[in-house]
């Protein structure tokens, strides 16, 4: 098995926030995340990346800056794929000036997720603030390494999604995704704070009609995995979009869990991946 020329690498399992909303498939089936890689696992995962001529890498978690040899990995990442690009998911809760520059200096690209303003500690299942993270946005864009930002929109935030937007853009973010809650992972025990087409479509429209903050930003219209032969018919029916565009998972898309085995996609189960294994294939 070959990986596709984008991957993303799912360096760890554990996060320091609880957010209702993490579509991250262990959440429903906790063996996909065990035992996590060590160094040398991802060391060997990388080097098939490279053997394989990715093209670009996304490392995410969990939360990525949990692990000690983040920065080992990424050296060797870089190292091996010069020409790559890298980029690194972050909630940003302990990055500072210092980790930035480091980013920088290794060429990752960072992007983070601004999930409320009121609702930024529910949104995180923490008792945290907003205001650090708009700090940390501002202050890489003033170190010349501005972040990418994502938002995830539900029932609960919906109503400051153009507020949210303005801030992230304001503070000096790079690009701005926007997109509903997806149903999965955690997300499957919260169900009620999804959105409704009619209120994402109300979201949409919000956020067009502030004024151009010069910001890059793209709507991810994705409600539901429709990969997973797992997900019901009627949920499909529900939020599954008829006009969707082939998926490329697995095509020029692909992942690598926690602990090793790849997967089609962000959401989709190991066991529905076909012929596809260990971090050989």
């Amino acid at each position: 098995m070959r990986y596709p020329r984008h991957m993303t690498l799912e360096l760890t399992a554990k996060c320091n926030f609880r957010c209702p909303y993490c579509y991250c498939v262990w959440h429903e089936y906790p063996a996909l995340a065990k035992p996590e890689l060590d160094t040398a696992g991802w060391r060997t995962v990388l080097e098939k990346c490279a053997a394989d001529g990715v093209e670009d890498i996304l490392f995410t978690g969990g939360e990525a800056l949990l692990r000690p040899d983040l920065f080992e990995i990424l050296g060797h990442a870089r190292r091996l794929l010069p020409k790559a690009s890298l980029s690194l998911f972050t909630n940003a809760s302990r990055l500072d000036e210092a980790l930035i520059v480091r980013f920088r200096r290794r060429r990752v690209q960072l992007a983070t997720s601004l999930q409320g303003l009121a609702t930024y500690g529910g949104m995180t299942g923490t008792r945290r603030s907003y205001r650090r993270l708009l700090t940390v946005i501002a202050r890489a864009a003033e170190l010349k390494w501005p972040m990418s930002v994502s938002m995830t929109i539900t029932k609960a935030n919906a109503h400051e999604a153009a507020d949210m937007f303005a801030a992230a853009a304001l503070s000096g973010a790079k690009a701005i995704q926007v997109g509903p809650m997806m149903l999965g992972g955690r997300a499957m025990s919260h169900s009620e704070l999804m959105l409704s087409r009619d209120e994402w479509e109300s979201v949409k429209a919000r956020i067009r009609a502030l004024p151009d903050a010069r910001v890059p930003y793209t709507f991810c219209e994705e409600f539901i995995c429709a990969c997973r032969p797992d997900t019901p018919r009627q949920l499909l029916d529900e939020w599954g979009d008829k006009n969707r565009k082939p998926c490329p998972a697995g095509k020029s898309f692909g992942v690598v869990g926690p602990n090793g085995l790849y997967r089609t996609c962000l959401h989709t189960l190991i066991d529905f991946c076909g012929d596809c294994g260990g971090i050989y294939g």
